[in-house]
């Protein structure tokens, strides 16, 4: 659905058009090289920003009432593969700390803690 043209000199011609959803699958990619902050089409794109580009593409469609579901499934599996290609290994294992066991951490930091002496 999104083929590719290595030697496209713009992010718009990233996309051939042969591609399903033309229009889209273009936007998607001027939405990501813009949102990598990308000044060629060799500069790195980052998981973060990619996965924004996308939202922000896939909310202003909708808004618009031109996203129906099958463009909205293509803009989900361009999601999934910036998850698969951009996602570095340790995002998958952030710890996450109870509100209940940040409150008595902090709170014993706290008491421990004297002023003026």
């Amino acid at each position: 659905m999104l083929p590719v043209e290595p030697d496209a000199p713009t992010p718009e011609r990233l996309i051939s058009s042969h591609a399903a959803y033309l229009d889209l699958a273009r936007s998607a990619a001027v939405a990501i090289y813009n949102e990598n902050n990308c000044r060629s089409l060799e500069d790195s794109v980052h998981h973060y920003p990619t996965l924004d580009a996308l939202g922000r593409l896939k909310q202003q469609r909708q808004e618009s009432g031109e996203l129906d579901v099958t463009a909205a499934d293509l803009l989900e599996s361009l999601g999934q593969a910036a998850n698969t290609l951009l996602m570095k290994p340790h995002e998958d294992f952030i710890a996450l700390t109870p509100v209940s066991d940040q409150r008595a951490t902090l709170a014993g930091q706290s008491g421990g803690r004297r002023r003026g002496r």
